[in-house]
């Protein structure tokens, strides 16, 4: 039975991870008290002290918000903490996985789906502190895998409050609010199961940096109007109103390709389109609230 080190576990991707595999592997949970990863030291002895097989990284200050206001503790967090762990797992031996966002895209003028290997210039302390992370942890590393995620939803869990796509939309139709959705915008959304289900077959992955969740070919405001329409019918345009006002000189495009990981994986790794995962979440989930 592996042995998986989860940073983050209480979050919102760690504490259903461990959920889901708690039976197949052994998990090693620790809070923030127990395990502080912006500590070198602290890293280093738990890490020596329990000899993981994989280091699972999701601990992050992931408010865009938050980091722009605070770019010092971004750094020290998004940066430092990862290089830490990353620095620990090579000298123990570990698989580094590394959650880092689509974020680093964020900036990017070109349409379409974008590549691994597309040139980056993200715009927020969020997004260049991923890229960051990611560059340091390979010239540590080079066998750490680096998972670039989505925007990522879940049914309503009151346990674990999340400002989803999902959350949005239920507590607007909820409150008989207008969800203002943006129109230049083109992102990728994934169900929390299949990152959940998926994340596994990544320890095996060669070394290099990986988008990882569901592309998108239509635009936010689209995505908004058909998740409407699938979980409540009619018209959706009662909630849902297009903003033509946010990101005025080009699109705001986050949409990734996956073609990488598909390949690398064997196949194995496959993510439905942001549509389809959205109505196939609808049939097998009640969220109507």
């Amino acid at each position: 039975m592996k042995k998986i080190l989860i940073t983050g576990a209480s979050g919102f991707v760690g504490r259903a991870f461990a959920a889901r595999w708690q039976y197949e592997y052994k998990l090693l949970t620790p809070s923030h008290s127990e395990l502080d990863i912006t500590d070198e030291t602290s890293v280093d002895s738990f890490v020596m002290a329990h000899m993981p097989d994989v280091v699972l990284h999701l601990a992050a200050l992931s408010n865009t918000w938050y980091c722009e206001q605070h770019p010092e503790e971004s750094l020290l967090v998004n940066v430092v903490g990862s290089e830490n762990l990353a620095r620990a797992a090579a000298r123990y031996g570990a698989k580094f996985i590394f959650f880092s966002s689509d974020q680093v895209y964020n900036g990017n003028k070109e349409q379409g789906p974008l590549s691994e290997n597309a040139t980056v210039s993200p715009v927020n302390y969020y997004g260049r502190h991923k890229l960051e992370a990611e560059q340091r942890i390979a010239a540590i590393l080079p066998t750490a895998v680096m998972l670039r995620l989505t925007w990522i939803y879940d049914a309503p869990q009151p346990a674990v409050p999340h400002a989803d796509f999902v959350n949005n939309m239920i507590n607007a139709v909820k409150e008989g609010a207008t969800l203002t959705v943006p129109v230049r915008e083109y992102r990728g959304i994934t169900w929390l199961r299949d990152v959940v289900n998926n994340l596994p077959l990544t320890f095996s992955l060669p070394g290099g940096v990986y988008n990882f969740g569901s592309g998108n070919s239509v635009n936010t405001y689209e995505t908004a109007c058909c998740f409407y329409e699938m979980l409540y019918g009619g018209d959706a345009s009662r909630i849902v109103t297009p903003d033509y006002e946010r990101y005025p000189l080009a699109c705001r495009n986050l949409s990734m390709n996956t073609d990488k990981i598909f390949r690398a994986s064997g196949g194995c790794i496959c993510f439905p389109a942001t549509i389809d995962g959205l109505r196939l979440f609808v049939e097998m989930v009640p969220v109507k609230g």
